[in-house]
Order: structure tokens, then C-alpha cells, then sequence
């Protein structure tokens, strides 16, 4: 079974200054919502290993493919497959069903435990949890780890290393204080995680066998900030056969937006820029688009706050 891990795991780390070397703790690991974008990877170089390094990847072509957002473990459709986990993600995107993440997070070890996308597939790793992060996490720590799925019939073994960190430059923004870790699994293949400092998330992951890199944009600082309920925008009808209403969430709410709507291969299909959207809200006519699964964004021009939602079109 083919494995991507790329948009739901996470630790948090803290750093000293803009040149110390970040440390990862279990105290900082917080909840966060981000956009998930995918790349090839054809051509990439990760860049040297060390201290204070820059990783130029900004001209990386990116694709959205969905949105990360945190559950309530307990809450969650598969909580029972995996008894131990204390956080969790919902993946939404382009090819449904929604995936579910399972992790769980110790003063000394963050583990994934797996991923269920129905009752019956995805990955389990509860009886031998896949080590993501030990605490605290320095600069030059090295971890063995062995980790097996319940539908695997060998289990993996890594060795995983903090390796370097530095400055990552992306078409998504530059971020500084960064920590890169090196896994080589099965003593044969590499890759690499890039990890942001504060607050914690994974800028960049990568699956070099697969061709792919993963890339997530936290998006929750602002969107918590400038929309209190969380929502910034209303769609009807939704599934839709043709025209869908947009509105702001909130009464007596008028700000200034741009609207995308994307298709499964991440290409704007329908966009207006610039809007004032108000109580009269925008229409948009999504008659002659094929049948599938569409993300509408809607992007706040004066705080440059995203909002993401899945559209379904008849």
C-alpha cells in the first residue's frame, strides 16, 4: 500500500534566537489549521546539511489538494481503532472520503499511530507506533526506530537525524529558524522534513521514491484572528448543479476578497478578484464545469486571511 504522510504530521518547537539552534519540546505542540499543497519532485536537491543553512525552493510549482484541520480525538469516526491517541487531523480534499490522522504526544516521544480513511483501510500502527520526534529534540540527535502497520507483513526501521537548520525560502513565504531532519529508512532510502519553529508545523516533507513533495501553509493564526466563529464565508446550494451563493458568515460583515475555485488538478477553473463581499454576497455559475469535487478559497485582501471549503458539483 502506498503511504503519504505528508500532511498530518507535526511537533513544536522553541528557539533561543534567530541563529540558536531550535529545540523541540512536547510542551509547544499545539493545534493548528493549514492549506496542503503538493509538488513534483523531480530535480530536487534537499541542500547541505548544518548550522544556519538556506534552502531556496521558491520556484517549486505548487498544487492545493486540501485543507488540515484539528479533531477532538474522542469525536472522531475511528477513535476506537486507536485507543492511545491524543491528537488528531482531518484531512478534506479534492479525492474524497476525508482521511483521519492519529498521533500521540508524550513529554519525551511524538508517535504516529496511523491513518484511517474508512472502517476498513488506511494504516494502523498502534502496536508498533512509528517514532516521529523524540523530546527534547537538539541539534545532532539520532533515534533508530522500527514501526509496522497492521497490513504490513515486514516492519520498517529508521534512523533519523537532526541534521541541519536554517532558513527555508518557499513560494508560500520564507521562514526562519527552521529544523531539517534527515530519515533514511531501511538503510536505502532518504528523505527529509522541514519543520517551522514557532508556532510549530511541517513546512515541507518530502517522498522522493514517489516523486512528491508535500507542503503546508498554517493558516490558522489569521483566520482565528480576523473570523472569530471560524467560518468566513457561507455557500448554497452545496452540492450544487449549477450556481452556488457566497456569503459572509457573519451579519453586517463587508470585506474585500479574492475568490478562487480549484479543481482537482489545482488549475483556478473560476476566479473574481477584488470583490466587496457583502450581505448581497456573489454568484457564481459553475453550470459548465465537469461533475467532481472542486476547493473554493476565499482570501481576506486587507489581512491576507484564507478560508478554504470543498464544493461538490452535480
Amino acid at each position: 500500500m502506498k503511504k503519504m504522510y505528508l500532511g498530518a504530521a507535526l511537533i513544536t518547537l522553541a528557539s533561543l534566537s534567530s541563529w540558536a539552534q531550535p529545540v523541540a519540546t512536547s510542551a509547544n505542540v499545539t493545534d493548528f489549521t493549514g492549506e496542503f499543497y503538493f509538488a513534483e519532485a523531480s530535480n530536487f536537491d534537499p541542500g547541505p546539511a548544518g548550522a544556519n543553512q538556506t534552502w531556496d525552493f521558491s520556484n517549486l510549482q505548487l498544487t492545493l489538494g486540501g485543507v488540515d484541520t484539528p479533531q477532538v480525538v474522542s469525536a472522531t469516526p475511528f477513535a476506537s481503532q486507536f485507543p492511545t491517541a491524543n491528537n488528531c487531523y482531518k484531512f478534506s480534499g479534492l479525492f474524497p472520503p476525508d482521511r483521519y490522522y492519529y498521533q500521540n504526544v508524550t513529554a519525551g516521544k511524538y508517535e504516529i499511530l496511523g491513518l484511517a480513511i474508512t472502517a476498513t483501510t488506511g494504516d494502523n500502527y498502534t502496536p508498533n507506533p512509528r517514532t516521529f520526534a523524540i523530546f527534547p529534540y537538539t541539534y545532532g540527535t539520532v533515534y533508530n526506530d522500527t514501526y509496522r502497520s497492521t497490513t504490513d507483513p515486514v516492519e520498517t526501521s529508521v534512523v533519523a537525524t537532526y541534521d541541519a537548520y536554517g532558513t527555508i525560502i518557499l513560494p508560500i513565504g520564507t521562514y526562519t529558524n527552521v529544523i531539517r531532519q534527515k530519515v533514511v529508512k531501511d538503510g536505502t532510502v532518504t528523505n527529509y522534513n522541514w519543520f517551522n519553529v514557532q508556532p510549530f508545523y511541517p513546512i515541507l516533507q518530502t517522498v522522493l521514491e514517489q516523486n512528491s513533495l508535500g507542503i503546508v501553509k498554517n493558516t490558522s493564526v489569521l483566520a482565528n484572528e480576523h473570523f472569530a466563529s471560524g467560518e468566513a464565508f457561507t455557500v448554497f446550494p452545496n452540492p450544487t448543479k449549477g450556481k452556488i451563493s457566497v456569503l459572509p458568515a457573519a451579519e453586517n460583515t463587508c470585506y474585500t476578497v479574492d475568490i478562487e475555485l480549484f479543481d482537482y488538478l489545482g488549475q483556478v477553473v473560476v476566479a473574481r478578484k477584488e470583490y466587496l463581499l457583502d450581505e448581497n454576497g456573489i454568484e457564481l455559475d459553475l453550470s459548465a464545469l465537469e461533475s467532481g469535487m472542486y476547493l473554493l478559497r476565499t482570501t481576506n485582501r486587507d489581512t491576507n486571511a484564507p478560508n478554504v471549503r470543498k464544493i461538490v458539483k452535480k
